[in-house]
């Protein structure tokens, strides 16, 4: 298995396409490389795909401290990892979570980066901070602590999105399910410590697009707020869709993605 040994965990990752430029693709809190599906089979053809499972998540390794999942280490991994493969410039693309992460690397290493995508993101996280989703989260945290993930798993969730499949719904339940407890509440606990990028963010001075689902109503705000602050960013909405476009509607996503990274291919 394709397996990097990087610093202080083991990243879990796979190379799709064997042409092109990079496309590096980083999944949200609780999410696995298989979000991208859709992305590694429209874009394989003409790039080097790379996705991979951020630490706890998916089949990378899960730390058994909670202080060990952070944005900062997140990035370092995603950093480490694009260094192990000797890529040297990306487009690089990051939904929710791997948003946070993607503004991160783009903020420390510009040269590397062809462009920037974010999805569904924002500046900061505040909504885990307010008090009805922080009290939600603890009442989930508490009944995977007492009666493990696969207890947490089983509970419906939110109305889903028209276009989120029921098949997509028990696959993401039994992701959960296999999730450590350490990893579910530590990278929560990242979430909601990041400092974001709102005084930082002005100085990308990387091609940005910002996109996210119109249904999407936690980030629409702070999306806008990014496109606006990012100089020269392209602000798209999908329609129809919730927080995860890149599944729920490819085709839409996939032709802005598509737009964008053959406007900023090299020449």
């Amino acid at each position: 298995m394709p397996i990097a040994n990087l610093a202080e965990v083991e990243i879990y990752f796979e190379l799709h396409g064997s042409q092109g430029e990079p496309l590096v693709l980083a999944h949200g809190y609780t999410g696995d490389l298989s979000d991208w599906r859709h992305q590694v089979a429209a874009f394989a053809a003409t790039h080097r795909v790379l996705v991979m499972d951020h630490r706890g998540h998916g089949r990378s390794q899960a730390l058994p401290e909670r202080s060990a999942y952070t944005i900062d280490r997140m990035t370092d991994d995603l950093e480490a990892l694009i260094a192990y493969l000797g890529f040297e410039r990306v487009h690089l693309v990051g939904h929710s979570m791997g948003g946070a992460i993607a503004q991160e690397l783009a903020l420390r290493r510009p040269s590397w980066l062809r462009s920037l995508t974010l999805e569904d993101t924002g500046p900061a996280f505040e909504i885990m901070r307010k008090p009805a989703v922080a009290s939600l989260f603890e009442a989930g945290f508490r009944l995977a602590e007492e009666q493990g993930m696969a207890a947490l798993a089983r509970l419906a969730g939110m109305q889903p999105p028209p276009h989120k499949s029921p098949q997509r719904i028990e696959e993401e339940r039994e992701r959960l399910a296999k999730m450590s407890v350490a990893a579910f509440i530590g990278s929560w606990h990242a979430l909601c410590q990041w400092q974001g990028t709102r005084s930082r963010v002005h100085a990308l001075s990387v091609p940005t697009l910002v996109i996210h689902g119109e249904l999407d109503a936690a980030v629409i705000e702070g999306s806008r707020w990014l496109a606006a602050t990012i100089p020269g960013a392209v602000l798209e909405s999908v329609p129809e869709a919730g927080h995860a476009p890149q599944y729920e509607r490819p085709e839409f996503f996939n032709a802005a993605l598509g737009r964008h990274l053959r406007r900023y291919a090299s020449s």
